[in-house]
């Protein structure tokens, strides 16, 4: 699914742990809309959501448990 959303395959970044950062980067953006359980919304759209509407993004951050 990363490779898909992110097209992590395509990704260059080589340069020390950059590449692990940007992997920690990925992960963090697909899974902590996911644990927004009240809502329909597909995942994508959450992300959308998230970059375009700061409170969605603090909906998104306080949903998920170990960030609260």
């Amino acid at each position: 699914m990363l490779d898909v959303v992110f097209r992590e395959a395509d990704c260059r970044v080589r340069a020390g742990n950059a590449a692990e950062n940007f992997a920690v980067m990925r992960h963090l953006s697909l899974n902590l809309p996911k644990s927004l359980k009240d809502t329909e919304l597909s995942i994508r759209i959450r992300r959308m959501s998230a970059a375009w509407n700061k409170g969605f993004l603090l909906k998104v951050l306080e949903a998920h448990p170990d960030l609260g």
